[in-house]
């Protein structure tokens, strides 16, 4: 077999009649999802938020298609996004763009994420929307849920706490003490900033100042908390709810919220957000609880099982630590018996025990 000729770089630059549909393959996802996807609801749901005279703006399908692909893809930055989607071939054809047209810029992505749509009116209905579709197409069962939560890093390094100057909540011991007339005169409220005093002047080492959610903020990003796990460095994180439909894996409803409190506080609000999703759901869990089965274990179902707050049950496992040490103390010694083994033989070696 001869060697074939050399490739250089010429082909690439003649100029041909192509067309773009038929360079995607038909099994594509893009192209799946194009075809299942009836996306005119987006301009029906986006035209209170502009006006009818003006420059045209972006088409928002092409910003909720780029924050679908960037999802798909795993790409979390708008730059790349649209680096990697000016390359590709499926994702020109999914987003609508030809071989001479030029995507938007990141600072448009942006701007709309940020100003335009920044109550998430939109996307709210954009994601009911979705489940909706999910529903219609029997992808959901409705039986079950599945809730999770998970922590995402804040875009906000620790050198950017400061002390806070909120005031601190009054204790419950403070009230007690002014009703009983032991504590000093009640003073006005105060109603502006803090009164702010010196410090006593200190000699020796200056001591690590160790910061908290109660004490410290971050100026960078107010709406972040401080999270670590035991022997981890701290971290400025949110916290993402997500209630899952086990039958395929859709999501049915989310929640964004502070990094504060527990993650089972947000399991109302969820169970809520997906009965409104898809109104098939059962409106409130069972909470009484039916006889074991032959296997030992409770038959009722899981909504009901995890009803409980983990808090609750923690408090209650700690009670029942606390009173076994002192019941085994209070116990007579009458009851515990004789003890028996205790004594030696004539040859010194202690007798066996009982």
């Amino acid at each position: 077999m001869a060697m074939g000729a050399a490739k250089g770089g010429a082909a690439t630059l003649q100029v041909e009649m192509v067309c773009l549909d038929e360079l995607v393959p038909p099994d594509d996802r893009y192209r799946r999802l194009d075809e299942l996807v009836d996306w005119s609801f987006v301009r029906e749901a986006a035209a209170p938020y502009y006006s009818d005279d003006g420059r045209p703006s972006l088409d928002p399908i092409v910003l909720v298609k780029l924050a679908l692909c960037g999802a798909l893809e795993g790409i979390g930055s708008a730059r790349e996004l649209l680096r990697v989607a000016a390359m590709r071939l499926d994702l020109r054809r999914f987003l609508g763009y030809g071989f001479c047209d030029c995507l938007p810029v990141h600072q448009t992505i942006s701007h709309a994420h940020t100003r335009r749509f920044v109550d998430a009116g939109l996307f709210e209905r954009l994601f009911a929307r979705s489940v909706c579709l999910c529903k219609e197409h029997d992808l959901i069962d409705g039986t079950h849920l599945s809730i999770d939560g998970f922590h995402s890093e804040a875009n906000a390094a620790l050198q950017s706490l400061r002390a806070s100057l909120a005031l601190a909540p009054a204790r419950a011991g403070d009230d007690d003490c002014a009703e009983d007339g032991d504590g000093p005169p009640e003073s006005p409220e105060p109603t502006g900033r803090p009164q702010l005093a010196l410090a006593e002047p200190r000699s020796g080492p200056t001591p690590r100042r160790r910061s908290s959610n109660e004490t410290s903020a971050s100026q960078t990003d107010p709406d972040s908390k401080l999270r670590g796990r035991p022997g981890q460095r701290p971290h400025l994180v949110h916290r993402g709810q997500v209630a899952v439909d086990p039958k395929t894996r859709c999501v049915v409803s989310c929640l964004g919220e502070q990094a504060s409190g527990h993650e089972g506080d947000a399991a109302p609000a969820l169970h809520e957000r997906a009965r409104f999703t898809a109104p098939s759901w059962p409106r409130s869990a069972p909470t009484r609880a039916s006889p074991p089965s032959a296997s030992g274990r409770s038959s009722r179902p899981a909504a009901s099982r995890s009803s409980s707050r983990p808090s609750e049950r923690c408090c209650r496992r700690a009670e029942r630590r606390r009173q076994r040490p002192s019941a085994r103390r209070s116990a007579p010694a009458s009851a515990a018996g004789p003890r028996r083994g205790c004594g030696r033989t004539s040859a010194g070696w202690p007798t066996p025990r009982a």
